[in-house]
């Protein structure tokens, strides 16, 4: 049996589902494709794992922090300070990847983590001399780059990038949107930056038909509504409900709340839905057959919704999250204007905007030409490729004053 291979993989996605989503699917898209493989996940979602994962992946639950701004967060749990908080989520952190001793690691979209609270453990990778290859996974979008550009020459993730990193990979595609260059990420580390295309679920869908008998759903147009983890979604889908009695035409909805949206605010769509006929879920166990067998999605503008329904070519209005960031309302407007999807900004929301949106929708042809979308086969294949190689980091060659092959693990853990 060949030698055991350990990948670490950081994700900090505290609000909603999407780095948690996009983490899982490529940790089962390794450990599918090479069964050596041992994958521990540090993630801080209230709801971890929430995912299936597959055979050799385990995860460690790091306390919940909130994104409230620009590089500002608070305890998303707990009655205390941040700063305690970030101090035992920091301690987390050096002592799993000093312990677990990983041949790659995978962090997700901040160099330094949440407020560098993972350059503590990077540092100590280097000062053991660990041969760990250290890459950064980036969604196409993060924030308006000027607001983005300034967190991260506050938070020295540039500096983090240059010191600890041997390659960025893009999860997107440069004709869309430039993301190596708007960060400025592009000449900043010596190693790779490498675009992989749109990273999504790429599992096999049950038949639309299946979908269709398991609703009790006829031939009318099947409209999914879905919003990820949920937790702003009820202006959308309150809306929704009161645009659905403008739509002159026969539909059938299926809406999925996501689990963070607060019990009363589902409760309010259930009551209202029930006089529409509209069939409302928390979550659904099958979410990709749900969307291949809709006519059209009406989402927020997600990384991975967005991904998902690309990959199925389905027509779909996205109604962005206003903030804190512009990541969804970038990401609408962009595919928007290549006429891959309907975009109707958040403050423009209203039930006959959406109502008349429903209808030229449906009517509409859905959309033929799309960004490249193996992601994650590319990502896959990258990582394992620098796996099987045996590159490991270039780094970890370099013998600071020739002290550093020579650390003692124990000294260096609290």
């Amino acid at each position: 049996m060949s030698k055991p291979v350990r990948i670490l993989m950081y994700s900090q996605d505290s609000y909603g589902l999407g780095h948690l989503r996009r983490t899982t699917n490529l940790a089962n898209a390794l450990v599918n494709e090479r069964s050596n493989l041992s994958i521990l996940l540090v993630v801080d979602s209230p709801v971890a794992p929430f995912f299936d994962l597959q055979q050799h992946i385990d995860f460690v639950k790091l306390p919940t922090v909130v994104k409230v701004g620009a590089g500002v967060f608070r305890p998303g749990s707990l009655l205390t300070s941040y700063g305690l908080v970030k101090a035992m989520r920091s301690t987390v952190n050096r002592e799993v990847l000093a312990r677990f001793h990983p041949d790659l690691v995978l962090v997700d979209h901040m160099p330094g983590g949440a407020n560098r609270e993972l350059v503590p453990a990077l540092r100590l990778i280097r000062a053991l001399n660990y041969s760990t290859r250290v890459v950064l996974g980036v969604r196409d979008i993060i924030d308006d780059p000027a607001v983005t550009c300034a967190v991260w020459q506050r938070e020295g993730f540039y500096d983090t990038l240059r010191r600890y990193y041997d390659s960025v990979l893009i999860y997107g595609s440069p004709d869309v949107f430039a993301t190596a260059a708007k960060y400025q990420i592009d000449g900043v580390l010596p190693g790779e930056v490498r675009y992989c295309g749109y990273v999504c679920n790429m599992d096999p869908v049950k038949d639309s038909q299946h979908v269709r008998d398991k609703l009790e759903i006829g031939d009318e147009p099947i409209i999914v509504v879905m919003a990820g983890g949920g937790a702003d979604a009820f202006r959308l889908m309150e809306t929704y409900l009161k645009a659905l009695p403008l739509v002159d035409m026969r539909t059938a909805t299926v809406m999925v709340t996501g689990p963070f949206m607060p019990e009363e605010q589902r409760k309010t769509l259930r009551d209202r839905a029930r006089e529409l006929g509209v069939q409302v879920r928390t979550s659904v166990g099958d979410s990709l057959s749900h969307l291949n067998a809709a006519d059209l999605v009406v989402s927020m503008a997600g990384y991975n919704t967005v991904s998902e329904i690309l990959r199925f070519r389905k027509r779909a209005i996205l109604v962005p999250r206003p903030g804190p960031s512009l990541e969804q309302r970038m990401r609408a407007r962009i595919f928007s204007e290549r006429g891959l999807v309907t975009a109707i900004d958040p403050q423009d929301l209203s039930a006959p905007r959406l109502a008349t949106a429903i209808m030229k929708s449906l009517e509409m042809t859905a959309p033929s030409e799309m960004p490249m979308m193996h992601g994650i086969s590319t990502v896959k294949t990258t990582l394992l490729d620098w796996l099987g190689t045996g590159q490991a980091s270039a780094r970890s060659s370099r013998v600071t004053n020739g002290s550093a092959a020579r650390v003692n693990l124990t000294a260096l853990l609290p």
